[in-house]
């Protein structure tokens, strides 16, 4: 009613406008409209329209009504390569073989032995790359899900990702939602490796970096190498350094035995491995080296497929505890670069304490204190004392001062971390920086610590040189031998900034030329004098070079354990052994020669200890000659010395003699 009311308001404007009624104007243009569709055009253009009008709203409506039914039957979701959940629903889709119904792929070559669905690789096992058939994306493919769910997969890929659609036909979201947690629950327990990824990947997974500075490092790199982490690696950097921390290509070959090739991961490689049902990812970033050849920057990062931070931290501590357990076998020392910086580590075999030759009692004393002093940390916290302990190990060179520490810090599994206050770029700072670094639990070795600081050691017994007027001449200083000042070291030693828990031993030759202030106690509170081999050392170095075996048969020769005279070619008895070493000890002059000298003799027999006892006068009067030659050209080096100086000293007298006679005879003339 309101249209027509409408129309009629207008009829009547034009009623108004034309000055005609409005039922005659309607009239004519009723007329109009007649004779424009008595044209057959016109006509069939109105029938067109009329008719794409109605298709096109049938259109639209059963669009319509396809969207209303996809929607209440129909869950469609999309995983997207770069999310966790993408490998998901990957792996459980290759798992089922799902893309072995497609007729449209793409061929890779790749290695077959690391693709999941075998059957879409053709293995050629002629060591060659293989061919692998992928999805082609797409191409959607129906898969009968637990043989009552119809569900359509499709894969997309825009800009180098792949996307990953399903199609669930369900009235709900339970069945994409079953789908979903069974593809999760069979990645987890899945043991083919996943994919190798940045660490930005997924903001849910735990990412460790462990720092080449940093102590555990040294954890990390020595348990990777324990689980064989390098086995699916395909790029390495070759090394035949043998102190490079690399892998032997075949790890089934015994890894104790020096392999003339190491296989170095090179940097950014990622591998994988299953750890504790749990996958993981390590990537190995190689130091670089600046211009000054200093190498830094070097970390591992393992990323772990898992979001509980416990896992990371049960991860370092079975690091640590195997590389403490390793450490039982074997003693690793840290050495420092020119730039005052924990530089490498260097691993030697673990030494028996009982090997060590030393007066007796000597070794039980150190190893006691030593052991004593690391089980009472609580009493030294109680007692206010702090936790410190120093030991000053002197006396004549090759005496076993060196060779105490090694063994010790096998016995007491322990490192060794060694400082030469000699070397470059060691000054105060430096110092005191490198013992901070240092765990509480290790040995802190400087050797040779007299060799610091300036000595006149060489010229002590040089005649002092005199002037034209007889007074002494005093020698130009000479310039110290490290940047590290008396005090620096005592701060470091004893001070409020010293550090507590560790073990510090200090060796010299010298102890006479050490100031008084840093060997006093609680900067080195046990002194240990080492001199040259007694006869009591010199029968249990004879034994433990040649020892007997009741166990090896006779037939045994060039065993160590078995030895056969050379005179009678039977094999030596226990009691012979016992004499020849006491024959041994009773030729060689007591407190004369170093046990370093003696073993460097021994070495020379090793499988003839009758051989050794009866060459060893020749070896004595070498040693004598050596010495003598050796004094001698002392003596004839001071009496040049000498000699020089008395001559300077007289051309001094000669050029002041001829200056002052200059001077009178310039009188003389003046005066007459």
């Amino acid at each position: 009613m309101a249209g027509v009311s409408a129309l009629i308001r207008a009829l009547r404007r034009v009623k108004t406008a034309t000055g005609r009624p409005w039922k005659q104007v309607f009239r004519a243009l009723i007329l109009l409209i007649k004779q424009v569709m008595g044209n057959p055009q016109v006509a069939e253009l109105v029938r067109f329209i009329f008719l794409g009008t109605i298709v096109e709203t049938g259109r639209v409506v059963g669009a319509k009504m396809v969207s209303t039914v996809n929607s209440f039957f129909l869950v469609k979701a999309s995983f997207k390569q770069g999310e966790l959940s993408y490998e998901w629903v990957s792996a459980y889709i290759d798992h089922h073989k799902v893309w072995n119904r497609s007729r449209t792929f793409r061929v890779v070559a790749r290695n077959a032995e690391k693709v999941a669905n075998r059957d879409l690789a053709l293995n050629g096992a002629d060591g060659y790359p293989d061919i692998i058939y992928e999805p082609s994306a797409h191409e959607p493919e129906l898969f009968h899900w637990r043989r009552k769910h119809w569900i359509t997969i499709s894969k997309d890929e825009k800009e180098g990702a792949s996307t990953l659609t399903l199609q669930v036909w369900s009235r709900n979201r339970s069945v994409l939602d079953e789908f979903v947690q069974e593809a999760r629950t069979f990645y987890r327990g899945s043991l083919q490796p996943p994919p190798r990824q940045d660490y930005d990947w997924s903001q849910s997974l735990i990412v460790g970096h462990f720092n080449q500075a940093d102590f555990s490092y040294d954890w990390v790199l020595d348990y990777l190498q324990s689980l064989n982490v390098m086995g699916d690696a395909n790029e390495f950097t070759v090394s035949t350094k043998q102190n490079d921390a690399g892998w032997n290509r075949d790890h089934h070959e015994d890894i104790s035995k020096k392999q003339p090739v190491r296989y170095v991961p090179s940097s950014n490689t990622k591998q994988r491995l299953r750890w504790r049902e749990i996958w993981m990812q390590v990537e190995f970033v190689i130091g670089y080296e600046d211009g000054n050849g200093r190498t830094s920057g070097g970390s591992i990062n393992i990323l772990l497929h898992s979001c509980d931070k416990s896992i990371l931290t049960q991860f370092i501590e079975a690091a640590r505890v195997h590389y403490t357990t390793a450490s039982i076998s074997r003693v690793t020392v840290h050495l420092t670069d020119n730039y005052g910086s924990w530089a490498r580590a260097v691993t030697k075999n673990r030494r028996a304490f009982s090997t060590l030759i030393l007066p007796g009692g000597v070794k039980e004393t150190i190893l006691e204190d030593a052991r004593e002093f690391l089980s009472s940390e609580e009493w030294y916290t109680f007692a206010g004392v702090p936790h410190r302990r120093g030991y000053l190990l002197y006396g004549e060179p090759g005496t076993g001062k060196s060779s105490t520490i090694h063994a010790l810090a096998g016995e007491l599994g322990l490192e060794i971390y060694f400082i030469s206050l000699a070397a470059p770029g060691i000054d105060d700072y430096t110092l005191g920086r490198l013992i901070r670094d240092t765990p509480a639990r290790c040995i802190l070795l400087i050797e040779d610590i007299d060799c610091a600081f300036p000595s006149r050691d060489e010229d002590a017994d040089d005649e002092p040189l005199l002037d034209a007027k007889g007074n002494v001449i005093p020698r130009e200083p000479i310039p110290p031998r490290s940047q590290v000042t008396l005090a620096g070291l005592l701060n470091v030693l004893d001070s409020v900034a010293s550090e507590e828990g560790r073990l510090t031993f200090a060796t010299t030759n010298h102890i006479e030329q050490l100031d008084p202030a840093l060997i006093r106690p609680g900067r080195m509170d046990v002194k240990v004098q080492y001199g040259l081999a007694t006869t009591e050392q010199l029968e249990q170095m004879f034994d433990r070079f040649y020892p007997y075996d009741p166990e090896l048969p006779s037939s045994s020769k060039n065993t160590i354990g078995c030895y056969f005279s050379k005179t009678t070619g039977e094999r030596i008895s226990a009691e012979r052994l016992s004499a020849l070493a006491k024959s041994f000890a009773d030729a060689i002059p007591a407190s004369r020669y170093s046990i370093a000298q003696l073993q460097g003799y021994l070495l020379t027999s090793k499988n003839d200890p009758e051989g050794a006892v009866e060459g060893i006068g020749g070896w004595i009067e070498k040693q004598e000659k050596e010495k003598r030659e050796i004094e001698e050209l002392k003596m004839k080096r001071r009496k040049e010395a000498a000699a020089r100086r008395k001559m300077e000293v007289e051309r001094e007298k000669e050029r002041e003699d001829s200056n002052g006679g200059s001077v009178e005879e310039t009188v003389d003339d003046s005066s007459s």
